[in-house]
């Protein structure tokens, strides 16, 4: 009787540990113990305007991997910014992977946690000032207020919705006009892959947890 009682609770804490970990909620606290997470030494780098990216977790995550030639291990990447003295990352996300839907404002140790370990690369436009920087920040509070919903169709050329990479894109390029890259690179590639926001021509690499690259899915 007894074990059959501790099989019991032990499917049932398997079964919380994996809604745990494969839902992404924003709103739920976040446990230090034993969770992927950045150094203190690590987060003392971050600045606003820094791109942070990661793989995430789910059927979701894994099909986009397969489907883009990515160099690192990245699915998903957000907008670090400073908000009253607390790391958050601003990022959009769709209602079937999310308790929310568009963009929100998540706790940087929280969006870390959501990440598969030995996944988080965060970089920073090369020569940013902190003029532009305080820019970026405005432009998240913009599209906070807006509230437009996740781009579950990926279109680039609609600004009434946006998805994780085409925000950063509005941002950057179109609203700031601080991210230029070479004329070269069709729309296609620039707005369908996350290359170029590790791009080294265009952007520092800050934090790489990544150094062997991306990680095979055969």
């Amino acid at each position: 009787m007894i074990k059959t009682t501790i099989k019991i609770l032990l499917f049932i804490g398997v079964i919380f540990l994996g809604y745990k970990f494969l839902k992404d909620d924003s709103n739920r606290s976040y446990e230090s113990s034993f969770l992927y997470k950045l150094s203190s030494k690590e987060k003392a780098k971050l600045q606003n305007g820094d791109i942070i990216l990661r793989r995430g977790y789910g059927l979701v995550s894994t099909m986009i991997l397969k489907m883009m030639d990515e160099d690192y291990d990245v699915t998903h990447l957000g907008i670090i910014i400073n908000q009253n003295d607390t790391l958050k990352v601003a990022h959009a996300l769709s209602s079937s992977v999310s308790n929310q839907d568009g963009l929100r404002l998540q706790a940087l140790d929280s969006f870390v946690h959501n990440s598969h370990d030995q996944t988080i690369l965060v970089t920073r436009l090369k020569n940013i000032d902190s003029i532009n920087q305080q820019k970026i920040v405005r432009q998240i509070a913009y599209y906070k207020q807006k509230n437009l919903p996740f781009d579950h169709s990926f279109n680039y050329k609609d600004s009434t919705e946006h998805y994780c990479s085409e925000l950063i894109w509005r941002i950057y390029e179109h609203n700031l006009n601080i991210l230029k890259v070479s004329d070269t690179l069709s729309d296609e590639y620039k707005y369908n892959s996350l290359k170029t926001f590790y791009d080294t021509n265009y952007f520092d690499v800050i934090i790489n947890h990544q150094k062997k690259g991306k990680s095979s899915l055969d």
